[in-house]
């Protein structure tokens, strides 16, 4: 048998000297701090603007006209610039040009007025500065097992690697895709016989119209020609545990709007094929979208530096750089202004470019850069041992244990009881059936009393019960008359039951998508949803101890993928029946999942393996989100601060799980059964707070000492709350710690500032798939004769060669799992060579990757053991059947945010979902 090694190419790169290349640093002297201020102090008299700035339109003027970088640093209103960065020396009177337009923009002077004689004190000084060429090799902060620089070192290093990789055209599928780089140092294909075309009606045909003949005409919005075009990021970024630099690409296939309404990005190319593109933010809705402040003085200066008008002028008209309605049309060939679509909408060309294309992308960045990808080597192949299984939908393992009363019990009750809420007739008779077969009470599939208790086994009940007005979307904005509705509903307590509702909704996405389109143009509507009963019904019952689950009314069965065969029982029977019924499925699962209730399977899935963890220690999870106030009212909302610590704790042989809750006006704080917590939290408003506040990192450590476990793992998730503690930032992963778990005075990770009884054993950051994170390019087995194979799928443990204590999971995504036609799309071939318009259609998957960074552990034990358990933890969530992004105490911490009724998906971290 021949013997391989099993490695993951990822499309990053390892840099070096020579390929960050060098920039050249204008040095601004004090004299020019001073020209900064005052210009700021007449800015601020011209446009009655108290903010910094835009030092970014300076930039974006530089970067489109010189053909370069450029950075300022700093750039905080307290440090004015103290040099200037350009990867091109430019001419001194380009250089004052530039900088006498952007002024002149910025100060809202009239058009007609607008000279290059204009006089200024800050171009006069900075184009008479002689620059210096410096490598940026140089300004990189390098220790043994991290890397660190300003931001203007990592701003040029992506413009220049950028740059080199837009000189060689793409070679895929036998084309030549030529990429341009735009003002952010990205790549993009910009030639429209380099994009993707469909219209709806090619993409997804529609029958009515093809059985009615020709002589219908289909709507215009289906035969709009729509276009699709390659993006790559590229971003130089540092590495856990990694002593150099790396070049990450991301591709991506970015969808453009035939609209410049209500868009956030755009594009504008010069007339010159060789020059950058500008990228553009805008603001406003509808008619009223319009360029950023900084986007439009940027632009304003360009435009008269190059003399390369956007937009024609009407005669008599002043405005430089009007948005008139013409100019919102984006339709037709693709011009010189495009635009990425304002929401993740509908498409006839999918998301995603496909494992070919990013693997060809990072084949493509190693020839043209002459440096290899980096590559890690598998440490462990199989992680799904004792995974959850559902059959046809249920888990058996759980639902058919002979000890799931001890584990209803672990969950802090002696009973569950399951209210079925119900509007409609056919709901009950699925919310029925879904019952019946997930608690193995077939013969009740078929009949159920109303408002009576019926008893489904293993202590757990159920009651249905009709509730028409309670859950019917309602027309008061206030919603309080549903408390009434609530409290008359019978059987709604029972002393020591936790006590769950399945609730009926109606919602339909394309509905309430359309309202809320034509709400922007016409206040009077009803906005939809602030009419929704969901948020009022799951919080009004949370304060009568009650978890609510909402099950969609608009459900289409789909026709199951398993094999027919004959039944072997009645169960199986109403199984196979159900199969295609996934919401249904998965709305038992959560609300199983709300309750707390934790398989004992868990125990063996952590400890199987030889490099495994034996011992019976406690899983801690941290999440932390912020909520940005609402700024549409004529109150401006205040943020709102979401953390919790979420606890599983190993006791005879089973799990309990616990949830910590902050203190906050109108409920209690603590830890609580993570049911009875989810109870508290969805019935009480989101905390204010911000993720500054000085005082959050010894609240966190509070809460983990009143957990009083002195033997337990914690589990960070690295983007939400990286900023918090030093250690958890890659810049800092050699910073030393003094004796009080600190570093430079502040906690250096969560818990370590803690009495040592009450310290984590280890600390482990896991970083989901993301812009900061290289994508997985392509499995490979390297044999002893030297060949090579590459794979199309993996979901193993990496570990990387040059780090003992950073990890990559690798993931297949499950909907390639799926048994549908386009289930693999993009794994041999690229978007350039399918000319199956409904397969265009289809999201393009590729690999993705969970890092796991382990940042404290046990000096007698090798960190792979901890890396290895937070690898299990992702593969083991409690109502799912395929992997999560986190390990599962931080999964579930984030489930019982996303739970709240007033959860909005507002961050305070970036995060790109284009």
């Amino acid at each position: 048998m021949s013997t391989y090694e099993s490695r993951l190419a990822l499309a990053g790169l390892c840099l070096d000297r020579a390929l960050l290349g060098g920039t050249w640093l204008y040095p601004l002297p004090d004299k020019v701090e001073k020209a900064w201020l005052d210009l700021r102090e007449e800015y601020y008299g011209a446009t009655s603007s108290k903010a910094n700035l835009p030092y970014e339109g300076l930039l974006m003027v530089l970067r489109a006209s010189g053909h370069t970088s450029a950075s300022l640093y700093p750039t905080t209103k307290k440090d004015p610039p103290r040099f200037l960065a350009l990867s091109r020396r430019l001419d001194p009177a380009h250089l004052r040009n530039a900088i006498v337009l952007w002024e002149q923009a910025l100060l809202l002077k009239p058009a007609e007025s607008v000279t290059l004689g204009y006089a200024s004190v800050l171009a006069d000084l900075i184009s008479e500065i002689e620059p210096e060429y410096v490598e940026l090799w140089d300004h990189l902060r390098l220790a043994p097992r991290s890397v660190d620089a300003d931001s203007w070192v990592f701003a040029a290093a992506a413009w220049n690697l950028g740059t080199q990789l837009a000189k060689t055209p793409l070679s895929i599928d036998g084309r030549e895709i030529s990429l341009r780089v735009d003002t952010d140092g990205n790549l993009l294909a910009w030639s429209p016989e380099d994009m993707w075309h469909s219209t709806w009606h090619a993409a997804r045909p529609d029958k009515k119209d093809q059985d009615e003949g020709a002589g219908k005409k289909p709507e215009v919005w289906k035969t709009e020609r729509r276009s699709a075009a390659l993006r790559v990021e590229v971003g130089m970024k540092s590495f856990s545990g990694l002593a150099t630099p790396l070049l990450v690409l991301h591709p991506k296939a970015s969808r453009l709007s035939n609209t410049l309404r209500n868009t956030r990005t755009a594009w504008l190319a010069p007339k010159s094929p060789t020059a950058p593109l500008l990228r553009l933010d805008l603001n406003g809705k509808g008619e009223h979208t319009h360029l950023d402040h900084t986007s439009r003085v940027a632009l304003d200066a360009w435009v008269r530096l190059r003399d390369e008008p956007v937009f024609p002028r009407e005669p008599g008209e002043t405005e430089f750089l009007p948005l008139r309605p013409s100019a919102m049309n984006l339709s037709g060939q693709n011009g010189n202004l495009r635009a990425l679509i304002p929401t993740a909408g509908a498409f006839p060309i999918g998301r995603g470019v496909g494992l070919h294309t990013v693997a060809t992308i990072a084949r493509h960045a190693e020839d043209v850069l002459g440096t290899p990808l980096l590559r890690a080597d598998q440490f462990v192949r199989t992680l799904s041992s004792n995974a959850r299984k559902a059959e046809y939908g249920r888990d058996e393992t759980l639902l058919d244990d002979l000890d799931l009363p001890h584990i209803i019990e672990s969950a802090g009750a002696s009973r569950l009881r399951i209210l079925a809420l119900y509007q409609h007739q056919e709901m009950r008779t699925r919310m029925q059936r879904l019952l019946a077969y997930h608690f193995n009470k077939p013969e009740l599939a078929n009949g159920m009393p109303e408002d009576q208790v019926v008893e489904l086994g293993c202590q757990t009940e159920v009651v249905f019960h009709c509730a028409p007005e309670l859950l019917a979307h309602g027309p008061d904005d206030k919603h309080t008359w549903r408390r009434e509705l609530v409290d008359a509903i019978p059987h709604l307590e029972a002393p020591g039951t936790g006590v769950l509702a399945l609730c009926e909704t109606l919602y339909d996405a394309r509905s309430w998508s359309r309202q809320r389109r034509e709400r922007k143009f016409d206040k009077s509507l009803p906005d939809p949803d602030a009419l929704d009963a969901k948020p009022h019904v799951s919080r009004y019952l949370a304060q009568r101890g009650v978890l609510a689950q909402f099950l969609n009314h608009n459900f289409k069965p789909r026709r199951s993928k398993k094999t027919e065969r004959d039944p072997a029982n009645a169960l199986e029977a109403l199984g196979m029946q159900l199969a295609s019924d996934y919401p249904g499925h998965s709305a038992v699962g959560d609300m199983l999942r709300a309750a707390g209730l934790v398989h004992p399977r868990l125990t063996r899935a952590i400890s199987y393996g030889p490099h495994a963890l034996k011992e019976s220690v406690t899983h801690v999870g941290l999440h932390l989100r912020e909520q940005l106030g609402d700024r549409r009212g004529p109150v401006t909302e205040p943020p709102k601060l979401m953390w919790t610590l979420v606890a599983f704790i190993p006791r005879d042989g089973l799990w309990e799980a616990y949830a910590y809750l902050p203190p906050a006006p109108g409920r209690r704080s603590g830890w609580f059964p993570y049911a009875q917590a989810q109870a508290i939290h969805r019935g009480a408003e989101l905390p204010q707070g911000r993720r500054q506040d000085e005082q959050l990192p010894r609240h966190i450590d509070h809460a983990l000492k009143q957990l009083g476990q002195n033997d337990y793992i914690l589990y960070v998730s690295g983007r939400s709350t990286r900023s918090l503690w030093p250690r958890l930032a890659n810049k800092n992963f050699d910073a030393p710690l003094d004796d009080n778990g600190c570093i430079n005075g502040k906690p250096a990770l969560p818990g370590l500032t803690l009495p040592q009884e009450f310290r984590p054993r280890a600390v482990i950051r896991s970083t989901a798939a993301g812009p900061d994170l290289a994508l997985p390019a392509f499995p490979e087995k390297v044999y002893a004769d030297g060949k090579t194979t590459c794979g199309k799928s993996d979901n193993a443990l990496y570990s990387l060669g040059e780090s003992d204590s950073t990890f990559l999971m690798c993931n297949t995504p499950h909907q390639t799992t799926g048994k549908t036609f386009y289930a693999k799309s993009g794994f041999e071939y690229s978007r350039w060579h399918c000319d199956n318009p409904e397969e265009q259609a289809e999201t393009w998957y590729n690999l993705n990757a969970t890092e796991i960074a382990v940042l404290h552990h046990p000096a007698q034990h090798s960190p792979s053991m901890y890396a290895l358990t937070a690898a299990k933890l992702c593969n083991h969530p409690l109502a799912w059947s395929h992997r999560t992004q986190h390990p599962l105490p931080i999964h579930a911490a984030i489930q019982m945010d996303k739970d709240h009724p007033d959860y909005r998906r507002t961050i305070d971290w970036n995060a790109d979902d284009e």
